[in-house]
């Protein structure tokens, strides 16, 4: 899986990836974060083009074999790593971790996310009835 999370709002984005080398993440980075982003990553070589993308983004690191909250910058991936950890402990509750399972990953994820966002139990109710009627307004 990649994904990436914005600090502030909490809105995130997750994808399941075959691969995790820069010509796969990249690509997802162009069409998911905005342009001029300051993006903040740990040190994984796919993420080393991050700066030199035309989309202007700025790239700040944190080095996980010293610390996990850069000490000069503050940099840090605590954000997606907990969300990470949220799915897959739901993942593992919920439905299991085997590969019986892989083929409905994608649901699972989009599931979660949509829940990360608009909520769980009643309140996703809720929040669900009043995205259709944001985006679907009655005619008058």
């Amino acid at each position: 899986m990649f994904g990436a999370i914005e600090r502030g709002s909490g809105r995130a984005f997750m994808k399941l990836v075959n691969q995790r080398d820069a010509a796969t993440l990249l690509p997802i980075i162009q069409d998911f974060v905005r342009h001029g982003t300051t993006i903040m990553s740990d040190l994984w070589r796919a993420y080393g083009g991050i700066q030199a993308l035309p989309q202007g983004y700025q790239h700040l690191t944190v080095n996980h074999s010293v610390n996990f909250v850069d000490p000069d910058t503050g940099v840090h991936t605590q954000n997606i790593e907990n969300t990470w950890m949220r799915f897959k402990k739901k993942l593992k509750k919920s439905h299991g971790l085997n590969t019986a399972n892989a083929d409905r990953y994608s649901d699972y994820l989009q599931e979660f996310m949509w829940r990360q966002q608009f909520g769980d139990r009643k309140q996703s109710f809720f929040n669900l009835w009043n995205q259709i009627a944001t985006l679907y307004p009655c005619l008058n």
